[in-house]
């Protein structure tokens, strides 16, 4: 999983797509999975090559990886937009005082790192599904029993 969060509009803009990402050459006609692999959509979209621009490196995934994607690829990414929420300034706010400290400790244990969890609470990062369902359950061992509010939410493909 990618802890950057690093998304791309809904739209198919590969604009956020992270630095040094894993592109997969797999066709339609070698992986099943393709059409709907960030990784092969990716590779389908890098540009051709022009005079005045300068190819540089890519990464990609290893043939031998595509032909027993037959089985599941460890490196498919799903296309499918997923719901981002972004800032969390209000997220204790209605919360006593007691309790939003105990909520906040197991909150900020949600994020690999204690910089995640502040960059994500000024909006600067933005949370992925998994991690709304860990400050979900992070809330309801606490004992609050509505869910967290975040400050907005985004669609985006999940790199």
């Amino acid at each position: 999983m990618n802890h950057e969060n690093n998304v791309v509009a809904a739209s198919g803009k590969t604009d956020n797509m992270p630095k040094d990402y894993i592109y997969c050459p797999a066709t339609d006609g070698t992986c099943p999975r393709a059409p709907h692999c960030l990784r092969a959509i990716a590779y389908r979209q890098l540009p051709a090559t022009e005079a005045s621009a300068k190819p540089g490196p890519i990464r990609i995934v290893h043939p031998a990886c595509i032909v027993q994607a037959q089985d599941g690829c460890g490196y498919y990414r799903d296309s499918t937009p997923v719901r981002f929420a972004r800032g969390m300034t209000t997220l204790f706010e209605d919360l006593p005082l007691k309790q939003a400290r105990i909520v906040r400790r197991k909150v900020m244990a949600c994020f690999s790192c204690e910089s995640y969890f502040y960059q994500s609470r000024k909006g600067e990062r933005l949370i992925s599904p998994d991690e709304q369902k860990a400050i979900e359950r992070a809330f309801r061992s606490a004992g609050v029993e509505t869910a967290p509010q975040y400050d907005g939410y985004e669609e985006g493909f999940n790199w």
